[in-house]
């Protein structure tokens, strides 16, 4: 991991969800419904199934269904920012790190996903940017990961 020598701008993170895959998401969100009391709400139109848990307007848990899955495992954690997503990629860029770029269907948002060590996936929810040059990474990187 090489470590980020520009600090010209300390980017603001929050917290924006746990995502699991699981083969049914029926258990999962029967059992965050009772523990946490989430209830299920929109989710853009992924290609996969699966269903967002909420608390109020928040969606905490992202439950993907996947038939590949034997039982529930964490999937990512994502954080939401609302720095340019140039600026987001270029740290992610100079961390060394493998990631790719996928768009968040609806939502005019971008989410860069970055495979840490120890095998945890990080999202990183960005505001998609309409700079050409990004978008010809942001392809770039959609094919390598696809």
């Amino acid at each position: 991991l090489k470590p980020y020598q520009c600090r010209d701008e300390i980017m603001q993170w929050q917290f924006d969800h746990l995502a699991f895959n699981t083969p049914s998401g029926a258990p999962l969100h029967t059992l965050m419904s009772t523990l946490l009391g989430l209830e299920e709400g929109p989710r853009p139109a992924f290609p996969v199934a699966g269903r967002w848990l909420y608390q109020g307007k928040q969606a905490l848990v992202h439950v993907i269904e996947r038939k590949d899955h034997a039982k529930p495992a964490l999937s990512h954690i994502a954080f939401r920012t609302d720095t340019d997503a140039s600026k987001v990629l270029a740290r992610v860029k100079a961390s060394g790190l493998s990631h790719g770029i996928s768009e968040l269907p609806d939502k005019n948002l971008w989410q860069i996903f970055v495979q840490l060590p120890g095998s945890i996936m990080l999202e990183l929810v960005v505001p998609a940017n309409d700079d050409p040059s990004m978008h010809n990474d942001f392809h770039r990187l959609q094919a390598q990961i696809a």
